[in-house]
């Protein structure tokens, strides 16, 4: 029967897992696909965007072939990656720079910079959730902003790894809002950017994608990404989670 199975991708900081699964939730296959963490500088974490494409298509393909599963059979494909990433891309998608990961840490200046203009660590945990530090996204994004003008200027959207990976996928520049919740720059309670933090901390809210759950649909693979990932075009794409709050899911942690 066409459309029963599900390609899932666990983009992590070694590498990807893509799984096989059916629509009841059992694992069926799966394949691995590892890539490499580059550190620059003390402190810096980096990642090439085209590592992460190239890790989830090429394991795509090794999970149909390992299974023995047509493309017609593949219901959706989804993505659950490593938070805390931040991509710059132009108007094309294109990454400007290598992505920083979630280990990376040198924002801290900017970390206590935040800290200090929303009256410290207390009030901004309060609003955010948590006290920022030197691996959060919007330390990172002024960190760009400060140190790297003429990229920042040009960046047409910041994205994560999910955000990427689901633009290469579709076309569509997204994030859901599993990964939205920890840039210190999401309304928890409405769901949506925070346009008064977003001015409030001098960015520029046309750089931030649309938002969307972690059940909707993102968009449908291009005649390009479907050839990349050996399954059909049309095929869709629902946003998934970041890994952590998928972990949470999957343990059954979830009220």
């Amino acid at each position: 029967m066409a459309g029963q199975y599900i390609v899932s991708h666990d983009v992590g900081t070694a590498g990807s897992k893509a799984v096989l699964v059916d629509n009841e939730g059992r694992i069926l296959h799966s394949s691995f696909e590892g890539y490499e963490v580059r550190y620059p500088r003390p402190k810096w974490a980096e990642q090439r965007p085209d590592d992460w494409w190239h890790a989830v298509s090429s394991s795509t393909r090794r999970l149909l072939d390992g299974s023995g599963t047509r493309p017609n059979e593949i219901l959706c494909m989804t993505f659950s990656t490593q938070m805390l990433g931040v991509v710059p891309v132009d108007v094309e998608g294109q990454p400007l720079r290598p992505g920083i990961i979630w280990l990376d840490g040198r924002a801290g200046k900017q970390a206590q910079q935040v800290m200090r203009k929303i009256l410290g660590p207390k009030i901004l945990a309060m609003i955010v959730g948590a006290e920022a530090t030197g691996k959060d996204v919007l330390p990172k994004l002024l960190w760009l902003k400060q140190n790297e003008e003429q990229l920042f200027a040009r960046t047409s959207k910041f994205l994560d790894v999910n955000g990427y990976l689901i633009h290469r996928s579709t076309g569509n520049m997204e994030a859901d809002w599993s990964a939205a919740s920890v840039t210190g720059l999401f309304d928890l309670k409405k769901k949506r950017w925070s346009d008064f933090l977003i001015r409030f901390f001098g960015l520029p809210r046309e750089k931030f994608p649309e938002l969307r759950r972690s059940t909707d649909e993102a968009g449908r693979l291009t005649q390009e990404s479907a050839g990349a990932f050996g399954l059909l075009e049309g095929t869709p794409v629902i946003c998934g989670a970041a890994t952590a709050p998928a972990a949470a899911v999957g343990s059954g942690a979830v009220d």
